[in-house]
């Protein structure tokens, strides 16, 4: 993903755990998450909820930690497509904010889903009020490419950012999973984000956030659940991040 968001007070851990709700000028991203599927089947409806609670670095001098919520509604318009729209919310400082959100396509060709390989693309049109204030359309082009050995699933997501304005910019977001299946509906695994890398200038990693996260996926019918704890890796990376992610659908 890319920006940031907003803080939320000492008991936005207890909102997260018991309302699925919730970042950013450098911290973590409203959408936590390594591409892998669609979300919505055919001519179906799906929804999701992303929330996360992190503490920033020092260095950007909030009071409290922050709270970011992402709500997701998407549409099966083929059998390998979806379209989805999304509302990015925070709170922090005890104050809560609407920081905009985003329209996407993702497309996932049909392929053996008991094969090696599994791979598709999402494209988005992001619009973000960071913590700061400052406004950014930008446009994200996400691969996906995901092999299956046995219990095992690597997936890396290459994304690359591509800021929409007079300025304009690109930069590198890639973010990777591994998963290991304990049962037909239930995985751990890791997670891996490295947000912003200009293309200019991938070397210089310590000035970089960087996360990783210990997680687990749970599948209940045709929903899923995605539960994260996560720790920067750099100095510039927030100091640890909570997420959740519910994937609904009632149809």
């Amino acid at each position: 993903m890319f920006l940031t968001v907003h803080r939320p007070p000492q008991h936005g851990l207890i909102c997260l755990l018991l309302a699925l709700v919730g970042c950013p000028v450098l911290g973590a991203p409203f959408e936590i998450k390594v591409h892998d599927e669609l979300i919505a089947e055919y001519q179906e409806s799906a929804y999701e909820i992303e929330t996360n609670l992190f503490q920033a670095p020092a260095s950007q001098g909030l009071k409290t930690n922050v709270f970011q919520t992402r709500l997701e509604y998407g549409y099966g318009i083929a059998k390998n497509s979806e379209v989805g729209a999304n509302i990015y919310l925070s709170n922090y400082n005890g104050v809560s904010y609407v920081n905009g959100g985003k329209l996407s396509y993702m497309y996932i060709p049909t392929h053996d889903e008991e094969g090696l390989w599994h791979y598709g693309v999402k494209n988005e049109i992001n619009y973000i009020q960071d913590v700061g204030g400052t406004e950014t359309t930008f446009y994200e082009l996400t691969p996906i490419l995901a092999l299956q050995l046995q219990d095992w699933r690597f997936t890396i997501n290459p994304s690359v950012d591509v800021v929409l304005n007079k300025y304009s910019s690109a930069t590198f977001s890639p973010s990777a999973k591994v998963a290991y299946g304990l049962t037909h509906s239930l995985d751990i695994g890791m997670e891996y984000y490295a947000d912003n890398l200009p293309n200019k200038s991938l070397y210089n990693v310590t000035q970089q956030p960087h996360t990783a996260y210990v997680v687990i996926d749970a599948k209940h019918n045709k929903s899923t659940f995605n539960f994260g704890v996560g720790k920067g890796v750099t100095t510039n990376s927030d100091n640890w991040v909570i997420k959740l992610i519910a994937s609904l659908s009632f149809d």
